[in-house]
This record gives C-alpha cells, sequence and structure tokens, in this order.
C-alpha cells in the first residue's frame, strides 16, 4: 500500500466531522438495504463451498464495527507526527473487491447473534455508537492512533479507523448484493 505525503498535522474542521458522519450515515444505509427483504433461510445460503452467506457477511460486520468501536472509544496512542496519512488510500481502497483479505480471527463468523435480524440489530446499535462517539469526540482524531486489528493496516489514526469501518460496512455491502446475484442466477 503506497503511503500519502499528506502531513499528518492537519487541523480539525466542522467538515472532517462531517465527512466523517456522512460517511457512517451513507454506509449505514448501503449496508442495511444490502440485505432488505433477506429472509433468515436465504441468509444462510451459500453461493459456493468456502464461500461467505449474507448471515456470514452481516455477522462479520457487526462484531468488527463493535470491536472497532471500542478500539477509538478507548485509551488512544499519541500518533507520531511523522506518520503516514493514508485517508485517501482507505476512502478509495477499502471498496476494492478485487483484492480478497482474510478476516481476523475475532470477526470471523461463527453464528453468535443466531438470526440475520440480531446481527442487523447488534449493527445498528455499534454503528448508532460509533456516530455518536464522532458527533461528542472533541479531540482531534488524527492526533491518537490504535492499532488495527488487522495486520495488513497496522497503526492507524482514529479518523482513518473511523474511515474504515465506514468503508468496512460499504465493502461488505458489496460482498452482499454478489451473493444475491449469484443465488438468483444460479
Amino acid at each position: 500500500m503506497t503511503m500519502s505525503t499528506l502531513p499528518n498535522t492537519l487541523s480539525p474542521s466542522p467538515a472532517d466531522k462531517d465527512q466523517l458522519l456522512d460517511l457512517l450515515r451513507e454506509s449505514r444505509q448501503r449496508f442495511l438495504t444490502s440485505f432488505a427483504g433477506v429472509t433468515d433461510e436465504q441468509s444462510c445460503l451459500r453461493s459456493a463451498e468456502g464461500c461467505w452467506s449474507v448471515a456470514d457477511c452481516v455477522e462479520h460486520v457487526a462484531a468488527a464495527e463493535t470491536f472497532m468501536l471500542r478500539l477509538v472509544q478507548g485509551p488512544r496512542s499519541p500518533r507520531p507526527a511523522g506518520a503516514p496519512n493514508r485517508e485517501e488510500i482507505f476512502l478509495r481502497r477499502m471498496t476494492d473487491r478485487t483484492t480478497k483479505t482474510t478476516s481476523p480471527e475475532g470477526a470471523r463468523p461463527t453464528g453468535r447473534f443466531g438470526s440475520l435480524e440480531a446481527a442487523a440489530k447488534q449493527f445498528a446499535t455499534a454503528r448508532a455508537g460509533t456516530i455518536r462517539f464522532v458527533e461528542e469526540c472533541l479531540d482531534d482524531l488524527r492526533t491518537t492512533e490504535v492499532k488495527h486489528p488487522h495486520p495488513l493496516f497496522g497503526d492507524v489514526s482514529a479518523y482513518e479507523m473511523v474511515i474504515i469501518m465506514a468503508k468496512h460496512a460499504e465493502r461488505h455491502a458489496l460482498q452482499i448484493e454478489e451473493i444475491r446475484k449469484k443465488l438468483v442466477s444460479g
């Protein structure tokens, strides 16, 4: 992943907060819409052996969002002044489904929510918490960092983590749309 040369010392602005909130709200809607009308029975269908189902995707996003929210709400480390700013990279590339990645162990589907509705409710609750966090946070989220659970990303600013959270849901909305098309055409 090529790093940007943007400085990591940008001042927070209302526009920055608005951008994060817009990303979070838009991706929440896109994600929830991606599986609207899918029954529990349909949500468990797989397009092929070893592929995730709609239920798997929703569970994964709900679990990941819950975990990442705890990371940004919890203690964060100061971000080194020379740390790379990867905001634009995450905005552009997180939804690119041509590159597949393996989920960290803690976010892999296990059936932990019991139903599509319960997983969707957990996602909605976590996303509402993420939105509330951004709305209420007085810190410059670019000056602190957390360790992303996926080794591909490493340390990310809290601002980058919120972008990742928004784009992660969008990425899996695309995956759910792919699954649904395969199941209808297959």
